[in-house]
C-alpha cells in the first residue's frame, strides 16, 4: 500500500505536470477550430435552408441557437489555446485578428456566397444566422484585442527590463551592476551600472565627460583602457580633460568599432533608456490621435463600410445592410485600428532601437 502511494505522488509531482498545460492549450486550440468551423458552416447552411424555405425558417432560426452557443465556445477556446501554444510569436496575434475580422463582417462577404440570404430581409433563420455570426464575430474580435494588449505589454516590460537578449551581446554579459552608482536616465556611460569603479577612476572618458559610444572605444571591448586602468599608470590631468589620453585603435574602421558598441552590455542599458522613453511618447502621440481625430476616424471606418455595402449591392444585385452603422461600432473599429496601428509602432520601435541600433 506505501509503495502505492509513493507511486502516485511520484506520478502527480510537479515535473510529471510540466507538459499538461500544453497539452491542455493543444487540445482548446484544435477542439476550438473545430468547433467555431463546424458551427459556421452548420450556421451558413442552414440560413441556405431557410432563404430557400420560408416554411422551415422559424425552426431554422430555433436550432441555430444551439450553433451560436459554439460560436461563442470556438473563438474563446482558439484565443486561448493559441495565446499559450504561441505567446509572443509573430503571427499569433495578426492571425487571431485577421480570422475574428473575417467572421465579424460576415454580413459583407457571404452575400457573394449566399445571393438568396442577404442581411436585410424579414426571414428569421437567415436573419438569427447573421446575428450568430455577428456574435461569434464580436466575442473572437474581443479576445484577439485582449491577447493583442497582453502581447504589447509583455514585449514592452521585457524590453524595459532585459533590452537586447545577452545571448546576443558580446562584450560585458558577466559583469554586475556596481553598487556605487546611480543609473541616470538617458546618463553617459560612466553613469550606468555597469561602469566598473577601479576603471572609473582611470578612464580618460570619465575625466573628459564624454561617452564611449561616442568616442567608439570603451572599456569593455578595449584593452587599452583596462591595461591604463590595471597598471595605474599616470596620465597629465590636462590630457585627462581635453580628451587626449582617450586610446584610438586605429587597427579597426569605424563601422567595426561601432558593431563593439552594439555587443556591449553598457551600450544596450542606453537602448533601454530610449526605449523607456520612446514608449510613453508612442503612447501619447496615439492618445493624442484618438483624442483630435476620434469623429474623423469614426467617420473614415462609417464611409468605409458603407463604399464596400454597396459594391457588394452591385456584386450581388440586392440590398444588403450597411455594415457597422452605429456610433458604438464606429468607436469600438477605431479603437481597434489604432491599437494594431500602436502594436506595430512598437515592433517598429524595438526594431530600430534593439536591432538596427539607432
Amino acid at each position: 500500500m506505501k509503495n502505492n502511494r509513493q507511486k502516485d505522488q511520484a506520478d502527480f509531482s510537479p515535473d510529471s505536470l510540466g507538459e499538461l498545460p500544453m497539452t491542455i492549450a493543444r487540445y482548446a486550440l484544435y477542439g476550438g477550430i473545430t468547433v467555431f468551423a463546424l458551427c459556421v458552416i452548420a450556421v451558413i447552411f442552414l440560413m441556405n435552408v431557410a432563404a430557400g424555405d420560408a416554411a422551415k425558417a422559424a425552426q431554422v432560426a430555433t436550432n441555430m441557437s444551439m450553433f451560436e452557443k459554439g460560436l461563442i465556445l470556438g473563438p474563446i477556446l482558439i484565443a486561448l489555446g493559441s495565446a499559450w501554444l504561441f505567446w509572443e510569436e509573430e503571427m499569433m496575434v495578426g492571425m487571431n485578428i485577421i480570422f475574428a475580422l473575417v467572421v465579424f463582417f460576415a454580413p459583407m462577404w457571404l452575400p457573394l456566397v449566399l445571393t438568396n440570404a442577404q442581411p436585410e430581409t424579414s426571414n428569421p433563420g437567415v436573419l438569427k444566422g447573421y446575428e450568430s455570426l455577428a456574435v461569434g464575430g464580436q466575442i473572437y474580435v474581443g479576445f484577439a484585442i485582449a491577447i493583442l494588449i497582453g502581447d504589447i505589454i509583455t514585449r514592452v516590460r521585457k524590453r524595459m527590463v532585459y533590452g537586447t537578449k545577452a545571448a546576443l551581446l558580446k562584450y560585458g554579459t558577466n559583469i554586475k551592476e556596481e553598487s556605487d552608482r546611480k543609473n541616470v536616465f538617458m546618463g553617459k556611460c560612466w553613469q550606468l551600472p555597469f561602469c566598473r569603479k577601479f576603471v572609473r577612476e582611470k578612464c580618460p572618458i570619465y575625466h573628459a565627460n564624454r561617452t564611449c559610444w561616442r568616442e567608439l572605444v570603451g572599456c569593455m571591448c578595449e584593452e587599452a583602457v583596462i591595461s591604463a586602468a590595471m597598471t595605474g599608470k599616470p596620465v597629465s590631468k590636462e590630457a585627462l580633460l581635453n580628451g587626449t589620453a582617450i586610446p584610438r585603435n586605429n587597427k579597426l574602421t569605424d563601422s567595426q568599432k561601432r558593431q563593439r558598441c552594439h555587443n556591449c552590455v553598457i551600450y544596450n542599458e542606453h537602448q533601454k533608456h530610449k526605449y523607456k522613453l520612446a514608449m510613453p511618447l508612442a503612447m501619447i502621440f496615439y492618445g493624442i490621435i484618438f483624442l483630435l481625430f476620434r469623429e474623423s476616424l469614426g467617420g473614415w471606418v462609417s464611409g468605409m463600410m458603407t463604399g464596400a455595402s454597396k459594391k457588394v449591392n452591385e456584386i450581388t444585385v440586392g440590398t444588403v445592410k450597411t455594415v457597422g452603422a452605429g456610433e458604438y461600432f464606429n468607436q469600438f473599429l477605431t479603437v481597434a485600428i489604432i491599437l494594431v496601428a500602436f502594436a506595430y509602432t512598437v515592433k517598429l520601435i524595438e526594431h530600430a532601437i534593439f536591432k538596427l541600433k539607432i
